[in-house]
């Protein structure tokens, strides 16, 4: 395709999506306020006053919008409708994420449990899995290289639905979801435009321009002003869905080209090392729940932000550190999987998350206790 060409077609996709959100996230912050759709502060959370927690309503809409009229430019004015065709993925993709999105938008507006939304993700999961979106090699992990579908598909649904819960989860302070989908996202598209996959990196790129605008509200935004805004299980449910579509894609899409292309295991470490930070901190918190013997699902205070702010950081230094660990974890192991073992890289992975949380811990333990030393020189 020509170049001049696409970065046409990105830059239109990008820019609608922007301007749709850019003028829908004040009208959404003054609809919450008329109608007291807030998110409620609780022992859990870092902010305080009343911010309304549907940002993510006006994500979905913008990217469809932005994607569709411009296969519409594509087939109509360009007359190059082979790109602009809906793919079988892009059907059943477009069908889970409505389907997630509206779960989220009712979650956000009157409250769902998980025993609502877990079924959800994995009915959507199996959609993507329907389209023919499923891992079908391990590419060495364990010794184990190409799979069946009876193994292949069962455990792609469950990556599925580990993504998007690994980006509902680490909502948990300003800008800290939308920055790592940013960078995911960010990530991915250049994959995509890289390798002529058209039609995923318009979604990617159109992504973007609705995260970009939020992510400013979301961070610079405040409460007593009413310009702050949270993205909500809509926005966190959809952006988890597309990340976790844009994986399997990733991990898969060079097992069906000719043997010139890019090299499939370095897509495959590429597509989930971007996502290592948030995966890992979820499966941390999914076993550390289950071994005392609570619901994986059950909220608390130990996801990785709420670690980082216990040793004494700001909610901006959190962000930009778990932010700045991420990408590092990513460019770490696209560099080391032409010159390692596959294996040997994910257990330096485990490794080194499993000691930067034993450093924390230690750091939050000596904290307390100083702490408490203090509080009891205090009474005498």
């Amino acid at each position: 395709m020509n170049s001049e060409f696409l970065w046409t077609i990105l830059s239109m996709s990008f820019l609608i999506s922007l301007i749709l959100t850019v003028i829908a996230i004040p009208k959404v912050i003054k609809i919450a306020f008329e109608k007291q759709l807030f998110d409620v502060p609780d022992y859990r959370k870092v902010h305080t006053g009343q911010v309304p927690r549907l940002g993510g309503v006006t994500f979905l809409p913008g990217i469809m919008i932005a994607v569709f009229v411009v296969s519409g430019f594509i087939c109509d004015i360009i007359r190059q409708p082979e790109l602009a065709e809906l793919s079988v993925e892009m059907m059943y993709g477009a069908a889970g994420a409505l389907f997630l999105y509206m779960t989220g938008v009712t979650d956000d507006l009157v409250g769902l449990s998980y025993k609502v939304k877990f079924p959800v993700q994995i009915i959507s999961a199996c959609l993507l899995c329907a389209a023919g979106l499923w891992i079908d090699n391990f590419h060495g992990i364990l010794g184990i290289h190409e799979i069946p579908p009876v193994i292949g598909v069962p455990f792609t649904v469950v990556v599925i639905v580990l993504i998007i819960n690994a980006i509902n989860l680490i909502d948990g302070i300003d800008g800290l979801a939308s920055g790592l989908c940013i960078l995911g996202i960010t990530a991915f598209s250049i994959l995509f435009i890289r390798e002529g996959l058209v039609r995923y990196a318009l979604i990617g790129i159109s992504a973007l321009g609705a995260l970009l605008p939020f992510y400013i509200y979301n961070v610079y935004g405040t409460s007593n002003k009413r310009t702050k805004i949270f993205m909500g299980d809509a926005g966190s449910l959809t952006m988890g869905y597309i990340i976790s579509a844009f994986t399997i894609k990733g991990a898969t899409f060079a097992e069906k080209i000719p043997a010139d292309g890019p090299d499939q295991t370095f897509c495959f470490v590429y597509a989930f090392a971007i996502l290592l930070v948030p995966i890992l901190d979820v499966v941390r918190l999914f076993v550390h729940r289950i071994i005392h013997r609570r619901s994986p699902f059950s909220p608390d205070r130990c996801h990785i932000h709420h670690k980082f702010m216990a040793v004494g950081m700001s909610i901006g230094t959190a962000r930009h550190t778990i932010i700045g660990i991420s990408l590092v974890f990513f460019l770490f192991n696209i560099f080391m999987i032409r010159h390692v073992d596959i294996n040997i890289l994910l257990l330096t992975d485990v490794v080194l998350w499993t000691f930067m949380h034993i450093m924390i811990s230690r750091r939050i333990h000596v904290l307390q206790q100083r702490h408490a030393k203090s509080a009891e020189s205090y009474k005498e």
